[in-house]
């Protein structure tokens, strides 16, 4: 168990240990975690150094400083390999996800006690992201239904487009469409 606080998040070793400590409060295992993985025995491991950096550069800049401001939580996801993504989506083994969660640089969250639109709005108002999406939050299950998926590349080429959307269940299509803005679904 090693803190690796003090390390640069582009700097960041490409092997860290389950137990290694990424930030204040995130442990290296909580980028990974990941019950269906679990569940269906995938080994969700980080497949390159890049992704590992950028999971650490989210977790620094999105995941701690949510932390701080709402208290304890663990991430729902951060980090899918290709094979959970293709569990996850029910597709076939030649499929290849463009999520940014197989690259690191995104995140499922839903904190005990704080609203999910009320979180994404925080988020939206307090962080950097590429991509904040408001997903399945149904006021009628309760304020915390749903979860917040905020995505944020690492400085480099790709600008964050600082994106909001919400996905939310469309009676006419009778399904879940993604819209503009952070909203509930009506």
């Amino acid at each position: 168990m090693a803190d690796l606080r003090r390390i640069r998040w582009d700097r960041f070793p490409a092997r860290p240990k389950h137990h290694d400590r990424v930030s204040k409060n995130f442990w290296f295992g909580e980028l990974m975690r990941s019950d269906l993985a679990d569940r269906l025995g995938i080994r969700n491991s980080f497949t390159s150094v890049k992704h590992v950096r950028a999971a650490v550069y989210l977790c620094r800049s999105v995941l701690q400083p949510m932390r701080d401001e709402f208290g304890v939580f663990s991430p729902n996801s951060v980090y899918r390999c290709q094979v959970l993504e293709r569990a996850l989506k029910k597709k076939p083994p030649s499929w290849s996800s463009s999520s940014q969660h197989t690259a690191g640089e995104a995140c499922d969250v839903t904190i005990p006690g704080v609203a999910t639109l009320e979180l994404a709005r925080w988020v939206a108002r307090n962080l950097e992201f590429d991509q904040l999406i408001c997903e399945c939050y149904d006021p009628a299950k309760g304020p915390s239904s749903g979860w917040v998926h905020v995505s944020l590349r690492p400085p480099g080429p790709k600008e964050n487009r600082r994106q909001l959307l919400s996905y939310i269940f469309d009676h006419d299509r009778r399904g879940y469409v993604y819209v503009d803005g952070l909203r509930a679904m009506a």
